[in-house]
């Protein structure tokens, strides 16, 4: 049987019982999936010996002329000494029995008649016994229902959902026929490869063929985003992969990976792709209620979704952002939700990190099952070491606990007492910092754990009994930070701290993950293979030991397609811009960056390390230079600013213009300025992050891990944003233009073996007139 042609019993009975609306007031669970598991076998073990546990069951049949094979596993079947069986599904929520709404039983009920089904085929049974056993949580009740049922009424029961499902077989089969064919005939989008590009594309097909995790440096210039997602469409065709996730950091790289998609199509290719935004990005509504009382769109959303499902995946096969909006409205449905459903049929799926990684907001309807034939795109990587400690981390604050705490009524006394004992932890936290602002402990602090958990339970009856309160926002907020807490718990190891920071008037206490590299390994095994690149992954071994890589992984590091001599690189080995002398460093500065714009006419970048930086270097380069157009990063940038910054940056500029930037900021990386856009970057320092607590955490860990501590927490991250921003200088084969280097420390051999294979070409100026020379010569080059 294909592993492609199996369908869950879960799957079947939601896609077609679904009905009514969006509600996440009754989402969320204090409880987590281990005591979920726990309940579950509790209940099992007290229902005696005759009760068989975790019963696997399938049906196998022909739909559209295919095999299908539809599986399920039922929590427990009983086979009385009468030879009478009945069947058990159990269910677990903190919402009590008789407020379930009806459509979700519904869906309890469509399983368990399921179950019944392949349990009465398989045994040649004529009648049989149903039973749910539905388990409060917050009360520990357990309520169980029973009813018998006929083998006819079971099998009208399921060939109804099967006659319903058969239409969206036919269409999927007769699309993937039609992809297929199509991909088989495709050709490379753009005719000849680019150097390095043909083998960046065998490269990925083999590590989806032969089913690994590859880890790539793609300089610039090569085309990463179609050598990667070619092979892996022609993967698709050849049925060797299912679908394929393109994931990215940015949205600006979300776009890329559209255009290339599209791309594939004018070449002939038929995909089907789906771009998801992130829900308040999307959301209709000015402040988002995910409910049927704020929001028509989420009221009735199940009742309208497949009608509506089936008539726009036959008409459209590209799902922007735009075009998700565009039938949200139309159907007066959830764009967000809309997007999800529309991805169930996609070929392809570009979005977020983390949609993929993030513990809580994980794609559930693909990752929750066994491992599926996925193919991870996982684009710009080296950002995701970062990412994925803010993912596999979670916080709470003292503050904001006690601001909703005093907007509490006094006769809300159930609530405050379970915040109460959470502030009275918090002051304990303080208390225990003595007169320090930090303390860390390798255990999880288990005490405060279980006030969360009681805080949580308690909360989730507040927000049902108080949808009207002022505070209910808040309060919901509150929540499902706790409930990201209790999660994180759930994942903490060895590789794990608490830390307490007492911040100004606050207290922060955090689950800080310092090594997310067995989390990483563990969620790329929900797909078949996964490609992880970059154009700036050096040391390459460092990011493959950070991101999941196991003892021998896959690497691959390809060179610059563009001529060195197209590029000026020097280190101004005379700057110094370390801490204790940085004032010293200003004007030495300003100068050379005043050498750079007066020899070529031209648009240029500076990067600096903190914005009191940047400020003190421009207000001396522009008493020295009151005639050069300058434009400056602002601390807090909307996308309408970004934009208006970047449009500056024009070809053939009449005069020179001067950007002054934050390393790692949002114009360090991710924004492409070919030809005369842009003809200069200035990097000032080394790009060390400023000492800080979790940053030391990290250097502290890794030097007990393997002796090297501060480059792995300072050295080689700073490094990488120097080889990010310095990458915006040349975009194309064409492009010419000059990276300077200011801080001496760049000279340094600890530094030096850091720089990538097209950095050998380096010069060193060792004071201002040498790099005027130099600079000036370079573009007196024809």
């Amino acid at each position: 049987m294909n592993q492609k042609n199996r369908l869950s019993v879960r799957k079947l009975v939601e896609f077609v019982l679904k009905k009514g609306s969006i509600d996440e007031r009754y989402t969320g669970s204090a409880h987590t999936a281990i005591e979920g598991t726990k309940i579950h076998q509790k209940i099992q073990k007290e229902a005696g010996d005759n009760y068989q546990k975790e019963v696997f069951l399938k049906k196998e049949l022909l739909i559209n002329k295919r095999d299908y094979s539809i599986e399920g596993r039922a929590d427990g079947v009983v086979e009385e000494k009468t030879g009478e069986y009945w069947i058990d599904e159990i269910k677990t929520s903190e919402i009590a029995f008789d407020l379930i709404p009806d459509n979700t039983l519904d869906l309890f009920w469509g399983q368990l008649m399921c179950y019944g089904y392949l349990l009465a085929v398989e045994k040649e049974l004529t009648e049989i016994e149903l039973q749910l056993t539905y388990y409060e949580t917050l009360e520990e009740k357990i309520t169980r229902s029973r009813k018998k049922v006929t083998f006819t009424e079971l099998a009208s029961f399921f060939n109804h959902l099967i006659e319903q499902y058969e239409k969206w077989v036919i269409f999927n089969d007769n699309w993937r026929i039609l992809r297929n064919q199509s991909i088989k005939q495709l050709p490379f989008p753009y005719g000849d490869y680019r150097s390095g590009q043909r083998e960046l594309a065998v490269a990925v097909y083999k590590t989806i063929v032969t089913e690994q995790n590859l880890y790539c440096e793609a300089p610039t210039g090569i085309g990463k985003t179609m050598s990667t997602l070619f092979p892996a469409v022609k993967s698709i065709g050849e049925e060797k992969a299912e679908k394929l996730f393109y994931l990215t950091a940015k949205t600006i790289t979300r776009q890329v990976a559209e255009d290339a998609v599209e791309q594939m199509e004018r070449n002939g290719a038929k995909l089907k792709s789906v771009t998801l935004t992130a829900k308040d990005k999307i959301c209709f509504l000015d402040e988002r209620k995910c409910d049927p009382e704020h929001c028509i769109f989420a009221r009735g959303y199940y009742d309208r979704l497949n009608e509506a499902l089936f008539e726009l995946l036959q008409q459209e096969n590209h799902f922007t952002r735009d075009i998700v909006e565009n039938y949200a409205r139309k159907y007066t449905l959830c764009p967000f939700e809309l997007s999800l459903d529309i991805s169930l049929w996609c070929d392809i799926i570009i979005c977020d990190y983390n949609y993929l990684f993030d513990p809580i907001v994980y794609l559930k309807r693909f990752f929750n099952e066994e491992k599926n034939d996925y193919v991870f795109l996982i684009d710009e990587v080296h950002n995701l070491v970062n990412r994925s400690r803010e993912m596999f981390s979670a916080s709470l604050s003292e503050q904001k606990i006690a601001l909703v705490y005093k907007e509490l009524l006094k006769e809300d006394q159930k609530q405050r007492r379970v915040m109460n004992r959470l502030i009275k932890d918090f002051k304990s936290f303080r208390t225990n910092c003595g007169e320090r602002d930090f303390m860390t402990q390798s255990e999880p602090a288990d005490l405060f754990l279980k006030h969360v958990t009681k805080f949580t339970e308690g909360t989730k009856e507040w927000l049902l009994a108080n949808q009207q309160s002022s505070s209910h926002s808040k309060m919901v907020e509150l929540y499902f930070e706790a409930l990201t807490y209790l999660k994180i718990s759930e994942l903490y190891d060895e590789r794990y701290v608490t830390y307490v920071h007492l911040v100004g008037e606050d207290v922060l206490i955090k689950q800080f993950c310092l090594n997310p590299s067995f989390l990483i390994n563990q969620t790329l095994k929900r797909g078949k293979a996964s490609v992880l690149f970059s154009a700036t992954l050096s040391p390459i071994n460092y990011f493959a030991q950070l991101l999941g890589g196991e003892e021998k992984p896959l690497m691959y590091q390809l060179p610059s397609p563009f001529k060195q001599e197209h590029q000026f690189l020097a280190i101004a080995n005379y700057i110094d811009t370390r801490y204790q002398v940085r004032q010293d460093s200003y004007q030495p500065i300003a100068s050379a960056l005043n050498i750079m714009v007066s020899q070529k006419k031209g648009n240029y970048l500076f990067f600096f390390p903190s914005y009191h930086y940047l400020e003190a270097v421009y207000q001396v380069f522009i008493e020295n230079n009151p005639t050069i157009e300058t434009v400056v990063q602002e601390r807090v940038m909307d996308e309408g600013q970004r934009e208006s910054f970047l449009k500056k940056f024009k070809n053939a500029p009449e005069s020179s213009l001067a950007g002054f930037c934050v390393l790692g900021g949002i114009f360090s990386e991710g924004i492409d300025l070919k030809g005369e856009r842009l003809i200069g970057v200035a990097i000032v320092g080394v790009g060390l992050a400023q000492l800080n607590v979790e940053a030391d955490l990290v250097r502290k860990h890794y030097q007990l891990e393997n002796q090297k501590g501060y480059q792995f927490a300072y050295q080689i991250p700073g490094m990488n944003k120097v080889l990010q921003a310095a990458g915006r200088v040349i975009r194309s084969e064409m492009d010419r233009g000059v990276v300077l280097l200011l801080d001496q420390r760049f000279n340094a051999k600890r530094y030096r073996e850091l720089f990538p294979e097209h950095w050998q070409r380096m010069e060193i100026s060792r004071n201002e007139s040498q790099l005027k020379q130099q600079v000036g010569a370079f573009w007196e080059q024809k």
